[in-house]
């Protein structure tokens, strides 16, 4: 009988099943590597975490000995884009290749599928949104959308983005969700989307799916998704962060500013004139604006850290009141509502809810300080338009995964974790520490370089000629040479700042250079002006104008970014990518490296700006044809005794040292653009 290796290995070969049946395929030996350690894993019933350079090609090197191995499988990725491309595209095209059928199921959280009943509810005559003429025209298209779709993915809602306020209209939540008593739930999308995958061979999933499916079980006896013999978490380094999101405890603004919402809806629905709901959410709203408008000190900006009574740069005389008013807003809420509980399932729902919210909320705000350990933290966290957020974390995921991934002997399910990015070391210490599998036994660690020939495609270049990245004019004067670069290539630039604000002084200082003529008259593209999927598209596009744009982004744009081809040909990062050393999440983890008797800055800022460099430089070289400049505008690469560390996560790229080498490299770029040299050619 041939062994699962032996089948891998025949259908990566260069007569295969995959080159058969893919025209255009070619056998990569780092792709057959990777698929033979998986294939291993899964006969051993052993764990792998491998990391797998750009252009490997680690999707088919997993789903090729998954799919062989014939065992059912969950299969989990960061984001729902990266469910629907697995879904949709490489999981029909490894079947057809093998000539292998599987019975796949995509299922996402609750928030992403339509709710028939809420959506009914919301476009009832008299409710909030049918008086606004913007929300009804909405809801009407929503409406003319749900007789036609099958699975009910709010995604497939071209008008509807993550911050659309029609969203939490016509989708439920685990606390609104009716259940079995709502009148639609008969033709329930969840409920068919989870009925599909229990029934399934493969489930596709997200990492925040995943979590929030561990803490139901947990909390509620209830699971969703189906036991299986493979466990696939693929972009795996960013499960650490993914789990404390779902690992915490928190309550916001936005949860209360729904909870307000609702109450005005169902209580004038179910319970009209019983109680003063729509003063009740009124006050509910003010006194979390109040909470909101809290002056802090200097220095506070995004979070405030909380180890004592009170968050830091708070003035008590300001905050006690502003707790006690939200306290007292929501309890008359909880008493509203649990009188008149028993007019409606909905207000029952309700209920349950509020007590839930009220429970976190009482061991966060009030009174003293919750107890803490050396395991979690808490803090004060501020956004935009008076929004806070409540938090106590865990500092890692390392005690949630060290459970559920056996460290000993064979296992009955096989973990099999894939990224890019997962450590500087042959062990992944950096990835397999945050997750608690350092000392597994049965987790095996894999290595595999990118294919490319980083040598050849990309060069890198260090400006030795900009200020400290701490000094104010930083972002000015490397804007004015990133205006120039981009000039010379025709748009074509994408910089990566390490912080939000940094992004509008950035996109503020390029426009200066465009408005005063000193660059071409490009399109300068900041994150915030449109959503992530459309600012892509306006850079893709913008490749073939004559002037071309920039696009400047921070936060997700660092990866997940697919710009392949000569769309993108320079990638600027503004500063080295360490953690804040304000975050009360890295204080509390430099604390516990400090007591460990390891250096907070040695053994955590620099292990995490590396991976984090790694992930954003990625973004330049995706095909083995792309060819580009990469510029990181930070001079502590070359003064600073870190600045060969960080520089050895990188690629071995050739290096430009001056202005004269990188017009040169520039030039080069357009000069071998496959769209240039057609035109010379003709």
């Amino acid at each position: 009988m041939i062994d699962l290796a032996q089948r891998v290995a025949a259908a990566f070969a260069a007569e295969g099943a995959l080159s058969a049946g893919r025209p255009g395929h070619r056998p990569r030996p780092a792709q057959l590597q990777m698929a033979l350690a998986v294939a291993q894993a899964l006969q051993a019933g052993e764990h792998l975490a491998v990391e797998a350079g750009t252009g490997v090609g680690k999707t088919f090197a997993y789903l090729v000995p998954v799919l062989l191995s014939g065992q059912r499988a969950l299969l989990s990725t960061a984001t729902q884009a990266l469910q629907d491309q697995l879904f949709f595209r490489d999981i029909p095209a490894v079947s057809r290749a093998l000539g292998l059928p599987v019975r796949a199921a995509l299922l996402k959280g609750r928030s992403s599928y339509l709710c028939l009943h809420r959506l009914e509810l919301a476009r009832t005559v008299g409710s909030p949104s049918q008086r606004d003429p913007t929300m009804a025209a909405g809801l009407e298209q929503v409406q003319r959308w749900a007789r036609l779709t099958r699975s009910g993915d709010v995604g497939e809602l071209d008008m509807l983005d993550e911050r659309s306020p029609l969203r939490p209209l016509i989708t439920s939540t685990r606390h609104n969700c009716l259940g079995a008593s709502c009148p639609q739930a008969a033709l329930c999308h969840v409920n068919l989307a989870r009925r599909q995958a229990r029934e399934a061979d493969w489930v596709v999933i997200n990492h925040h799916l995943f979590f929030a499916d561990q803490v139901i079980r947990e909390a509620e006896a209830v699971d969703w998704l189906p036991e299986t013999g493979v466990v696939v978490l693929d972009e795996a380094h960013q499960l650490n962060d993914t789990g404390i999101q779902l690992l915490s405890q928190s309550i916001s603004s936005d949860h209360l500013r729904d909870l307000a919402r609702e109450l005005g809806v169902q209580g004038n629905a179910w319970a009209r004139g019983l109680r003063p709901w729509g003063r009740l959410a009124l006050s509910l709203e003010q006194a979390c604006r109040t909470l909101g408008s809290l002056v802090r000190g200097p220095g506070i900006h995004g979070r405030s850290r909380w180890t004592e009574p009170i968050p830091e740069g708070l003035d008590p005389a300001a905050w006690l009141p502003a707790v006690s008013g939200l306290d007292h807003a929501l309890t008359a809420v909880l008493e509203a509502v649990s009188a008149t509980a028993q007019s409606a399932a909905e207000l029952a729902r309700l209920l349950n809810r509020i007590k839930a919210l009220q429970t976190t909320w009482g061991l966060l705000a009030p009174g003293g300080p919750s107890p803490l350990d050396a395991a979690s933290v808490r803090w004060m966290e501020w956004g935009a338009d008076r929004s806070w957020r409540m938090v106590r974390a865990p500092l890692d995921s390392a005690t949630r995964f060290s459970h559920l991934v056996p460290g000993s002997g064979s296992s009955a399910r096989s973990w099999i974790f894939a990224s890019a990015t997962l450590g500087h070391d042959d062990a992944l210490s950096w990835f397999t520490r945050s997750l608690g599998l350092s000392n597994h036994l049965t987790v095996r660690t894999l290595r595999v370089a990118s294919p490319f020939d980083h040598g050849e495609q990309a060069a890198l270049h260090v400006p030795a000629d900009l200020p400290e990245p701490s000094d104010v004019a930083h972002t000015p004067e490397l804007a004015v040479q990133v205006a120039r670069w981009a000039s010379r290539l025709g748009g074509r630039t994408l910089v990566l700042t390490t912080t939000l604000r940094a992004v509008a002084r950035m996109a503020e200082a390029l426009n200066e250079q465009v408005l005063q003529g000193r660059s071409a008259p490009m399109v300068v593209l900041a994150q915030g002006q449109l959503s992530r999927a459309a600012l892509l598209a306006r850079f893709r596009a913008a490749a073939s104008s004559p002037h071309g744009a920039i696009l400047v982004a921070s936060a997700s744009f660092w990866e997940g970014v697919d710009l392949p081809g000569d769309g993108l040909q320079l990638l600027v990062i503004d500063k080295l990518p360490f953690p804040s050393p304000d975050d009360p999440l890295t204080m509390a983890r430099s604390e516990r490296l400090e007591a460990q008797g390891l250096k907070a800055f040695v053994d955590g800022y620099l292990p995490e700006a590396a991976m984090a460099l790694k992930q954003g430089a990625g973004r330049l070289i995706r095909t083995e044809t792309d060819r580009g400049v990469l510029v990181i505008g930070d001079r502590r690469l070359l003064t600073r005794s870190y600045g060969l560390q960080l520089l050895s996560c990188l690629p071995p790229m050739r290096r430009l040292v001056d202005d004269a080498d990188m017009n040169a490299a520039l030039d080069a770029l357009v000069l071998t653009r496959p769209s240039t040299t057609d035109r010379s050619l003709s």
